[in-house]
Order: structure tokens, then C-alpha cells, then sequence
């Protein structure tokens, strides 16, 4: 005779189970394959992992080190704020190099974390604790070079996973244009020619969003005119979105990320005022303002137009602004709680990258 538990009954035994089995429990029915990403679940699976808080501990069988310091990773879980520090080491490589590993950026898309290294590139699912490592071609740069990760959705449950990395000439120190893109599902890396020419830049500090599959950052057209640009991994080209709904300043600290997982969202500074402005939308309806926080004494979200460190934020369900602030002076990073004319800081780094990170059950 068939049996149903109840489900908060069935929550509390799944969540004993170990991450990477859930991910091969979502296969089981459709009622489970929805039921393990939910939000409740993955808060109650996720108060049952592995504590962070030790001097050294290891992630899976990848020898993946937690420790505090400069080459950490700061992943804040929304809706509810949770800071973690994820420092990265390998012990083959640090051997193979004699020196440790350095992460120049961090873009993250469903769960997955794109590490940006010397000559390679480490896709991470902290929460499941997997890894997988992708070379890198010489000719590309750390510094110079975007990159994000997205992905052609091919059912509810499968997605196949791409990197786009590009150069802007006017982003580049003279190197020349180029993208590329790795279909995870191949391998490799393939050159797209007819991409080459840009008759348009990334803003700095860049900033990007990951929204539906796609990837999305604030641009430039050569008369300075700041819009979204996108780019779409099914047809692999890039394709504007539309002008931001305000006049550009390039004083003005700006970033990028995604609202409630449907909605592309714009944070705008007054570099003058500290004014916050919040814009969102939907791909296929306008801009439309989501809230304005005007506090003259709050820091700005970055010193300078020329900072290679853009801020990072979201909105939680209590309306709670949750953004980082770069200070140049002392070369570190704060985190602020802002709600209507009060903020705290929650927190303070010396760690160079710093992203947002929501915990899934996705595979690199």
C-alpha cells in the first residue's frame, strides 16, 4: 500500500541527505525535482552543511582549503544575509607552481561561481562542493578580459552551461577585440569571427547580471551613451537591451544584478547627494523605479570611475538593501544593511573579490 509522509516530515529526512546525492534525487519525480530547489529546502539543507568557521577544512575530494585571508571568497546567501569566507588553495597546483593561486574575478550564474585565474579558470558550486577546472589560451588577460557564464536551457532540469570571454579595443590597452566562447558540453573553446569589431565598450568598474540564461553588463556607445547590452548563448551574439532609464553621469557609481530571479535590476549613486536610486524590469516592459534611499552621510559604493572593484548588492523580500562600498584609502571592502534612512555595516574585507551568491543544486 503506497504511503505519503508529510512534507515537512520529508524535508527533515532530505535534508540529512548529502549534497551531491540530492542532486541525483532530483531525477527520482517531478515532485522531488522541484521540491529540493526551493528556497525553504535549500535553507533548511543548507543550516546542516559543513560549518566554515575552521582554520582549515576541505571541500569533496577536490583539496580545496578554507582559510581567512587576501584570496578569499565572500559569499553573502540571499534573502536571508549570510557572509562567508571561501578562500581557494590547491594543493597540486601551489606544488606544480610554488605559489598559491590568486583569483582576479569572481561571475557567478544559478549557483555556479567562475573563478578567474592566472591561466585557467575553476567553475565551483561551493554548496555541492564540485569543481571543474578549464585551461585557458595564452593570448587572453586577466585583467583586460570579461567573462561570464550562461547557459541554453534544454528542459526544467537541464541545462547546457557556456563561458563568453571578450575584449573590448577601448577596454583592452591596445590589445586587440576578440570573444570566445566554452560549451561545457564540448570542451572547448571556439573563436567567434564575426564578432570582432566593437563599435562599443564596458563601463568600469564593470558590472553584470545573469538573468533567464543570459548575461547581461552596463555599456558604452562611442558618444558615451550608457545602455544594457546582453548576450544571448543559443544564438552566441550579442544584442542591446535598451537605454538605462536615467541620464548618465560617469561619476556616478552604477551596478548591475537581478531582482526576485526574474528581473534585471540597475542601482544608481549620486557621486554628489549619496542618493541611491533602484531600477528594475522585466526583458519585455520598461524600466520602472523600485525605491530611492536618501542618506547624505552614506559612503560611496566605490571613490572613483576608474575602480576595479564594482559594488555588489540585492534587494531581499523586506525590501532591505544589501550592498558592498570599496574604500580606495584603506583598500577594503564593507557591506551595509540600508533600509529607508538607516544602515549598518555588517562587515569589512581586505579580500579582493567579493560576489553574491545564491546556493543551488546546479553541476559545472
Amino acid at each position: 500500500m503506497e504511503m505519503t509522509l508529510p512534507r515537512d516530515l520529508e524535508d527533515e529526512i532530505l535534508s540529512r541527505v548529502p549534497d551531491k546525492s540530492l542532486a541525483r534525487f532530483r531525477c527520482v519525480c517531478k515532485q522531488w525535482n522541484t521540491q529540493l530547489v526551493e528556497e525553504t529546502f535549500l535553507a533548511q539543507h543548507s543550516s546542516r552543511m559543513h560549518n566554515y568557521s575552521g582554520d582549515d577544512q576541505f571541500l569533496g575530494d577536490n583539496q580545496i582549503i578554507i582559510k581567512g585571508d587576501r584570496n578569499r571568497i565572500n559569499s553573502v546567501a540571499s534573502p536571508s544575509l549570510k557572509i562567508e569566507d571561501l578562500t581557494l588553495k590547491n594543493r597540486k597546483i601551489v606544488h606544480e607552481f610554488g605559489c598559491r593561486i590568486r583569483v582576479y574575478k569572481i561571475v557567478q550564474c544559478t549557483g555556479l561561481l567562475v573563478c578567474v585565474m592566472e591561466n585557467q579558470l575553476l567553475i565551483w558550486n561551493p554548496y555541492l562542493k564540485v569543481t571543474r577546472w578549464i585551461k585557458c589560451s595564452s593570448d587572453f588577460h586577466r585583467f583586460d578580459d570579461a567573462y561570464a557564464l550562461g547557459f541554453i536551457r534544454q528542459s526544467p532540469t537541464l541545462h547546457n552551461y557556456k563561458i563568453v570571454r571578450f575584449r573590448c579595443a577601448h577596454n583592452s590597452r591596445d590589445r586587440p577585440s576578440r570573444v570566445e566562447v566554452y560549451d561545457f558540453t564540448s570542451n572547448r573553446w571556439k573563436i567567434i569571427t564575426d564578432l570582432i569589431s566593437f563599435d562599443w565598450h564596458l563601463r568600469v568598474p564593470l558590472s553584470s547580471a545573469s538573468l533567464g540564461g543570459n548575461s547581461y553588463w552596463i555599456g558604452l556607445w562611442e558618444d558615451s551613451t550608457a545602455f544594457i547590452q546582453s548576450f544571448d548563448y543559443s544564438k552566441e551574439k550579442f544584442q542591446p537591451l535598451g537605454h538605462i532609464p536615467f541620464r548618465y553621469d560617469e561619476h556616478n557609481p552604477l551596478a548591475l544584478g537581478n531582482f526576485r530571479g526574474n528581473r534585471l535590476c540597475l542601482l544608481e549613486q549620486c557621486h554628489q547627494t549619496r542618493k541611491i536610486s533602484i531600477w528594475v524590469r522585466h526583458l519585455i516592459t520598461p524600466w520602472t523605479i523600485l525605491m530611492v534611499l536618501a542618506i547624505p552621510h552614506f559612503p560611496l559604493l566605490y571613490e572613483t570611475h576608474r575602480s576595479r572593484f564594482s559594488a555588489i548588492f540585492f534587494v531581499d523580500r523586506n525590501d532591505t538593501l544589501v550592498t558592498s562600498c570599496f574604500n580606495e584609502a584603506a583598500k577594503s571592502i564593507r557591506i551595509f544593511r540600508v533600509k529607508d534612512k538607516e544602515f549598518q555595516k555588517v562587515y569589512e574585507t581586505t579580500a579582493g573579490n567579493t560576489c553574491v551568491y545564491v546556493p543551488s543544486l546546479a553541476h559545472p
